[in-house]
């Protein structure tokens, strides 16, 4: 089952949310209503503090089936969706504007992807500029020639690094936290494969 998270991050022109027909499920985490308002999308499940939350357009939605969290609690409201998500069965979570302006926001939704490939389930961030995955093994990416990658490491070390359908290629190449060498690739295929034998690697698709 995809389920898509709607986040409050950067959305710009809504143009990247043009995929969630294809989800089957949809969770708002906190003031990602407001985004499910302007794109007139009706979410599966509300869930958060809703400490930012008009709450006129809480009225709105009052037919939504709604998760009210604490708002001390150890986990943010994204985490809280991830949480959710997982418990009903999720096989693949995109969180849809995961990462904006806030930077502290952002990182700490990188880091629910290491929570999410922990629990044996896809997942990936997207926003206007990025499409974000963190791996521990290998994955196979769709992308336009000449799209920008950027290979990053979460772990200390990345070994056994290889590549195909980039224009810097590696073979069992290896990646060292501290030294971004992976930044701004290009993607020359269709598809393009990166595979990893030990370690966490971000791979980061930039639409400028």
């Amino acid at each position: 089952m995809k389920v898509a998270i709607l986040a409050n991050g950067e959305y710009a022109e809504y143009k990247f949310c043009k995929s969630l027909v294809e989800y089957d499920y949809i969770i708002c985490a906190d003031n990602g209503l407001y985004h499910a308002d302007k794109l007139n999308i009706t979410p599966n499940l509300l869930i958060g503090d809703f400490d930012s939350v008009d709450k006129t357009l809480l009225e709105k939605y009052n037919f939504v089936e709604t998760k009210r969290l604490q708002p001390i609690k150890d986990e943010t409201d994204t985490e809280c969706a991830v949480d959710y998500a997982v418990s009903i069965g999720a096989t693949e979570i995109t969180i849809f504007a995961g990462i904006g302006t806030r930077f502290d926001h952002s990182f700490a939704n990188v880091q629910l992807l290491l929570k999410i490939l922990n629990l044996g389930v896809k997942g990936n961030i997207i926003n206007t500029h990025n499409n974000i995955y963190l791996i521990d093994n290998s994955i196979e990416i769709k992308g336009r020639e000449n799209t920008l990658v950027s290979l990053l490491p979460l772990s200390k070390k990345v070994t056994g690094v290889s590549t195909e359908g980039l224009f810097y290629g590696l073979d069992n190449g290896e990646f060292e936290m501290g030294k971004p060498y992976g930044v701004s690739n290009v993607v020359i295929q269709k598809y393009a494969k990166i595979s990893i034998k030990q370690g966490l690697l971000l791979i980061i698709l930039a639409n400028d």
